[in-house]
């Protein structure tokens, strides 16, 4: 009982000095390049911030769409996703989060840096508009990336026409034995040595053999991590009920599935009433687990659900923009 107590005080004491949401006001270069230069599913280490792309082949884009992976997974995890999405008019772009694909072994960027992810997220948007600078573009993450839109859509909402986010919640099932497991393995090994923490979500996030093994031998997945980095995780997931609030007029989509075993659903549900918006939607997804648009998960009912949404955005976004260029030519107009 002593032992026990002691790991719990130990972690509540580590997780309290973890830092918060700071000020996200610095750019970073990115590796998206302008309009068609990074091909479809190339990644580009040039500027910072791996990045895919896919992109319309015989017409051209409706919208532009950033997708942010989840804790563990890389921007691969939506290639299935980008390629649909394509299909249906959109260009679609991922990056990876600093600590996890290509950035796994990138030194100085190979440790969780929520800061980082969201200049790198800033950056990528600013250089997409210029890219598209007659499109929406929208942000969509999934998981930990659903907690980072929900970050960077309250840090800079005039780079973002739209969020999509999917199971944000920090509010987990078998929390209180992660917790434990953290402490234990700090007092053990210290903040800095990593464990295998991916095997665990993995089963409590699918039912699915075929997915399980994907996630579990792709090789730019990290299944490890050290518990400095997992309370650090928490303490950003846990920071999510103050940044909602102060989105206050960016449309949103929250995502969840109801078959979710890994965050509880009534978690994300909490967080979508406690957006600042009025302008918000939440879908629930009957059969859908932990994810929802990554590793090739979209349910064609899922993928209704977020292109029925994108267009109704995407026309508002046309008409407001025909509306503001008609009065400017009329104030011209009046002024020659």
């Amino acid at each position: 009982m002593k032992n026990w107590m002691l790991s719990f005080t130990i972690f509540s004491l580590l997780l309290q000095g973890t830092p918060a949401l700071a000020d996200h006001s610095t750019d970073s270069g990115i590796a998206v390049g302008k309009g068609d230069s990074i091909p479809a599913t190339t990644a580009s280490h040039r500027e910072g911030a791996p990045c895919l792309r896919w992109a319309p082949e015989e017409s051209e884009p409706q919208a532009a769409i950033l997708c942010v992976h989840g804790l563990g997974l890389h921007n691969g995890s939506y290639t299935e996703f980008g390629k649909r999405m394509s299909k249906l008019g959109y260009v679609v772009y991922a990056v990876d989060m600093r600590g996890f694909g290509s950035y796994k072994d990138s030194e100085g960027k190979e440790q969780v840096d929520f800061d980082g992810c969201l200049a790198d997220i800033k950056a990528t948007l600013k250089v997409l508009h210029r890219a598209h600078p007659k499109l929406p573009v929208y942000l969509l993450g999934e998981s930990m990336g659903g907690a980072i839109v929900i970050h960077a859509t309250a840090a800079f909402p005039e780079l973002i026409d739209g969020t999509v986010s999917s199971v944000p919640s920090g509010s987990r099932f078998k929390q209180g034995k992660s917790a434990m497991s953290v402490a234990m393995h700090a007092l053990e090994g210290g903040l800095n040595k990593q464990f295998d923490v991916g095997s665990g979500v993995i089963k409590q996030a699918t039912v699915k053999p075929e997915l399980r093994e994907a996630w579990g031998s792709d090789p730019l997945n990290r299944l490890n991590l050290s518990p400095r980095e997992l309370m650090i995780f928490q303490n950003f997931m846990d920071h999510n009920h103050n940044v909602a609030p102060l989105i206050k007029s960016t449309p949103v989509l929250v995502v969840q599935g109801c078959k979710d075993k890994l965050v509880k659903p009534e978690g994300t549900v909490e967080l979508f009433n406690e957006l600042g918006t009025s302008d918000k939607r939440i879908q629930l997804v009957q059969n859908g687990e932990h994810l929802i648009f990554e590793e090739g998960q979209a349910s064609d009912a899922a993928l209704d659900s977020l292109t029925n949404w994108l267009e109704l955005h995407t026309l508002s976004y046309r008409d407001n923009h025909s509306r503001g260029n008609s009065e400017e030519a009329k104030s011209d107009h009046s002024s020659s």
